[in-house]
């Protein structure tokens, strides 16, 4: 959504890749995490797609996963700046249109592929998967209007919402 505005932020870290199946399953294992909804993640008990992004998780799931590893979600703009580095390229990996040696989309394979298959498609941070394979959560609450009020240091979107918003773009 817009207006596109300037933000500062401050360090923080981000996985350079999505989270795998196998990373996931570590987590339902303990009990911490439900397993994701197999409807919408075919693969998740296949041992030969452990390092497909896991798929199928809701909101609450993703957080839970994050609070497993000692981590969180990022917020939009987090995720924004990891996608788009400093420059702010169109693209992870610049301006050059979408293809399928740089992504997962479109039905390239018309399924998830391991989450490192497109290195030439990495964000300038080295993040691969920033658009395409599978769609990402973030921390913040969706809202249309959020650019117009947000702040310039360390935005986060609404304090409430119907729903959350997610980045990326899927396989499909």
């Amino acid at each position: 959504d817009n207006p596109e505005h300037q933000v500062t932020l401050s360090d923080f870290w981000i996985y350079s890749t999505e989270v795998t199946d196998q990373q996931f399953s570590l987590c339902v294992q303990a009990g911490v995490c439900a397993p994701p909804d197999a409807l919408d993640n075919h693969g998740y008990a296949d041992a030969a797609r452990l390092h497909d992004p896991v798929t199928g998780v809701t909101y609450d799931q993703a957080a839970a996963y994050c609070g497993f590893v000692h981590a969180r979600l990022p917020t939009e703009a987090e995720w924004e700046k990891a996608a788009r580095g400093p420059d702010a390229n169109l693209y992870p990996w610049g301006d050059a249109s979408p293809s399928c040696d740089l992504l997962n989309y479109d039905n390239c394979l018309g399924k998830a592929a391991n989450v490192t298959s497109y290195p030439g498609g990495a964000s300038y941070y080295s993040a691969l998967d920033m658009e395409g394979n599978a769609f990402e959560w973030t921390s913040d609450w969706y809202a249309a209007d959020t650019y117009l009020n947000s702040a310039a240091e360390d935005p986060l979107g609404p304090e409430t919402g119907k729903q959350r918003s997610v980045r990326s773009s899927g396989f499909d």
